[in-house]
């Protein structure tokens, strides 16, 4: 293990040293001031579940797979989460251009892919020796996802992909795809052996960028996060890893919401404001074309700001009147929250209950506002 040292102008024109951490794990970005936020890419998966009509008018058509994280886990234990995880450096290795040309893509094969609107710092190719943030991104969403879940996204000239019923790989045995979900999680690098020995390859383009979360300055655990939209026409089979996730699960958006309102889940910040946000949507054709367009549009790095008050701590989001980015590892006080016009946050009510507060918000990027679940509708 060594570290390289660079020195870097910021925006204040003030310098900025990063270290780079070179190992064949994660990534990591340190920071001046021993802020840390690491690299990661997660994936919000949702599956069709009826193709006939919607019998009511709030039945969705499709569900969403989320793992429930190990009690023994060192960031938000027993948690509900999209899959994904910190990206690695077999993730960003410049072998992986060398498998897509065997399959004749070539690096322009993969322009569609990067937005040429809003470039938050995370998308951003800083090694110009690494595979761009676009592919690397994606690639280390898609492994991360196979290692949780068993679900391999990715493509063979062997399928037709325009059968409505093709499912990625699918023509790999499940014994065989056991044995790769384990060999993947202890050393990522054999997630392009696999690729080879079955001629196959991350399907990149099926993921739509949808959002990029950066966990508070006050988090012990900081991530980076990009996350993607991908769907499937049927739902496939999951196995859970067994040392990280306790279970697996597919549900809607409300379920899950509801579930989270009557403390009997803890989800994440980011996946009851996500969940929240696909809630406009009841046909997940509807959500794909939409996450099609929108994506590109870029994204906006939600990098929230938590105030701790009498009746409970409180997130302050990119859009909300009282939102400033704090890079203090401490978390601000005020005994009740001033008046405010414009409202982009949510509140803690316990380690289980998050709800959503939205008042003449409109999203950047043409993204859609979230619609809550109140706790005193239900």
């Amino acid at each position: 293990m060594y570290y390289k040292v660079f020195a870097e102008h910021s925006e204040s024109s003030t310098i900025l040293f990063r270290f780079w951490k070179i190992n064949s794990e994660n990534l990591v970005i340190m920071k001046a001031g021993s802020k840390i936020w690491r690299e990661a890419a997660s994936i919000i998966l949702v599956a069709k579940t009826a193709f006939t009509p919607t019998i009511k008018p709030t039945d969705f058509n499709y569900k969403i797979l989320t793992l429930q994280r190990s009690a023994k886990s060192g960031y938000m234990p027993g948690s509900y989460v999209f899959p994904g995880g910190v990206l690695c450096h077999a993730d960003v290795s410049t072998d992986w251009i060398k498998l897509y040309e065997d399959f004749g893509f070539q690096l322009d094969s993969f322009d569609k892919l990067s937005s040429k609107k809003c470039r938050p710092r995370l998308y951003q190719t800083e090694n110009s020796k690494e595979l761009p943030k676009y592919l690397s991104l994606r690639i280390g969403a898609i492994r991360e996802t196979f290692e949780e879940s068993g679900v391999l996204i990715c493509r063979s000239y062997k399928i037709n992909y325009k059968e409505r019923s093709a499912r990625w790989a699918s023509f790999i045995e499940e014994p065989e795809l056991l044995k790769w979900q384990y060999k993947i999680h202890d050393d990522p690098y054999n997630f392009i052996e696999l690729c080879r020995k079955y001629e196959v390859y991350p399907d990149v383009w099926a993921l739509k960028e949808w959002s990029n979360w950066a966990t508070p300055a006050v988090s012990p655990a900081k991530f980076d996060t990009a996350f993607y939209l991908t769907a499937f026409q049927e739902l496939p089979p999951v196995h859970a890893e067994e040392k990280e996730v306790q279970k697996l699960e597919w549900a809607s958006p409300t379920d899950y919401l509801v579930r989270n309102v009557k403390e009997e889940l803890i989800l994440g910040p980011p996946q009851v404001y996500e969940m929240s946000r696909l809630r406009n949507f009841m046909d997940i054709d509807e959500l794909l074309k939409f996450a099609n367009e929108r994506s590109k549009e870029g994204v906006e790095r939600y990098f929230p700001t938590r105030i701790k008050t009498n009746g409970g701590v409180c997130t302050i989001l990119p859009g909300d009147d009282l939102y400033s980015e704090a890079l203090d590892d401490k978390m601000a006080y005020m005994e009740n929250l001033p008046a405010s016009n414009v409202q982009n946050r949510m509140f803690h009510k316990s380690a289980y209950h998050t709800e959503i507060c939205i008042s003449n918000f409109q999203p950047k990027y043409n993204h859609v506002i979230p619609i809550p679940i109140q706790s005193a509708k239900l």
